[in-house]
């Protein structure tokens, strides 16, 4: 593991000027710390944070870092949901949370790894991270303690925490399956989140063991908004005049979606059962009330919180976890 020592001779500047750069000091000019920086980056150094800050006597701090935050809808009340779990851990641990935003154009400029390390936070819950996102790797490779949220990542000091969205999704397909349903469609987010694929594979997973055939063509992806579900029912429902019951990937895609069929006179659940995910407030106010699967995202929150606080304090090798799932049966779905 790199020490400031190694990053002062790389960068051919003293440990007094890396610490400077590190810390913000202004007696630092523009082109010593790029070099600092530079040299932090490509040998992956990162000062020990909570031994700083037990040193200093200053607030031990974790950030909630959300990812690609332009794109979230408060609709739903995902975000809150998760901000109270990681309150309500930072509160039993005694930490201090720090909430980040992080944009598209920022996440390309500067890496989760640095933007903490520069922040002088001891570790992070990332959420709304994508496949896609720029140094989306780096994050196991980096010995910063991190957890993320809705991925399967692991390494030395980097978790992750979901749903079992496989099983999830199959508990939801083998409802309608169990209602006499026979010709179900699936309407997931899109494709560069691990969640979508795996509610892609509990849905193909239920049908074929229930021996109903796989077709592609009966899914399509609403991008998880309320707005693109809307949009896509006409297409979609014309396409395919046998489907009887819709699994939907989240409850905005479905409330989107069912508010189309209202105008279309197409009669939930007489004509087209409906089922969602997530299990949000919104969902037990539809007309009819929507049934969905329930995630309970202030306990995954919290759970993401407990093992960065193991990976930092305890020195424990980052895992793996999945969190359980119930089924909420409301009105949306319908016996044939």
């Amino acid at each position: 593991m790199a020490t400031i020592k190694d990053v002062a001779k790389y960068a051919n500047v003293s440990t007094t000027v890396v610490s400077k750069a590190l810390n913000g000091y202004t007696d630092v000019s523009e082109e010593t710390k790029k070099k600092v920086l530079k040299a932090v980056e490509e040998l992956n150094y990162s000062p020990n944070m909570l031994a700083k800050n037990l040193k200093q006597k200053v607030t031990k701090s974790i950030a909630l870092i959300f990812s690609n935050f332009e794109y979230s809808n408060g609709k739903d009340g995902v975000l809150f949901k998760m901000m109270t779990g990681i309150f309500e851990a930072a509160s039993h641990y005694n930490y201090e949370v720090l909430l980040y935003t992080r944009n598209l154009s920022e996440q390309q400029d500067k890496s989760y790894w640095q933007f903490c390390k520069e922040h002088k936070v001891s570790g992070a819950v990332i959420t709304g991270l994508k496949t896609t996102d720029p140094y989306f790797l780096e994050i196991v490779d980096s010995n910063f303690p991190c957890v993320v949220i809705d991925a399967d990542i692991t390494g030395m000091h980097t978790g992750s925490i979901m749903t079992d969205n496989v099983e999830a999704a199959k508990c939801a397909v083998q409802h309608l399956i169990n209602h006499g349903h026979r010709h179900i469609g699936m309407v997931n987010g899109h494709n560069y989140a691990v969640v979508s694929k795996e509610r892609q594979e509990g849905y193909r997973q239920a049908l074929e063991q229930n021996g109903l055939k796989y077709d592609p063509s009966l899914v399509v992806n609403g991008d998880y908004t309320e707005e693109y579900a809307y949009e896509l029912a006409d297409t979609y429902l014309q396409a395919h005049p046998e489907m009887t019951a819709v699994f939907f990937a989240s409850d905005l895609m479905a409330i989107g979606f069912m508010s189309r069929c209202r105008e279309l006179n197409v009669h939930i659940p007489a004509k087209l059962s409906i089922i969602g995910f997530d299990d949000i407030v919104l969902s037990s106010y539809t007309t009819p009330r929507l049934t969905t699967v329930h995630q309970d995202f202030q306990h995954m929150a919290f759970m993401a919180f407990e093992q960065v606080i193991r990976i930092l304090e305890k020195q424990e090798t980052g895992q793996h976890q999945k969190i359980s799932f119930h089924l909420v049966d409301r009105e949306s779905v319908a016996m044939l």
